[in-house]
């Protein structure tokens, strides 16, 4: 069986922008990867739709096509109320952000083993159930299996 992973808007963002070409290369291989159960919330498709429109320049309909292709290619936890008071418990013992809280209480919820962001403690263990993993530090190599070049604009 396959691990389930989270990836974070961050990771995303790195793929559509090759400005950093390591970590572009890097953020490819992982939202590209068929070798592990890839889950998302609709958090990282708000925060990637609308960092793609004001800060990448991206068409509508481009958002639109990695909006749809989102919902085909990875599997899309919803927000719940559960969800909610869960990231309040997350705040409360980790102290994190709250939009941080979110991610990590979506991706607990969804039964994720791994959260792959850049914007959290790297190794660090939420509940013992989830592993948040800074998939550009050399010490995340697992991550890094393949460095074929992406091109944003065709995701």
């Amino acid at each position: 069986m396959r691990d389930r992973v989270f990836i974070d808007s961050n990771i995303f963002l790195y793929a559509f922008n090759d400005g950093n070409l390591q970590k572009h290369k890097i953020a490819v291989d992982v939202i590209m990867s068929s070798s592990y159960n890839s889950v998302i919330s609709v958090q990282v498709i708000n925060e990637v739709s609308n960092n793609m429109l004001k800060k990448l320049h991206f068409t509508n309909s481009e958002v639109k096509e990695f909006v749809l292709d989102s919902f085909r290619r990875y599997e899309v936890q919803n927000f719940t109320k559960e969800i909610f008071a869960s990231a309040c418990d997350i705040r409360d013992n980790y102290n994190v952000s709250y939009c941080d809280s979110l991610i990590l209480s979506a991706a607990l919820f969804s039964g994720c083993k791994y959260l792959l962001s850049e914007d959290m403690q790297h190794k660090q263990s939420i509940f013992d159930k989830l592993t948040i993993i800074n998939p550009f530090t050399n010490k995340a190599k697992p991550w890094q299996k393949s460095y074929t070049l992406f091109r944003l604009k065709k995701f």
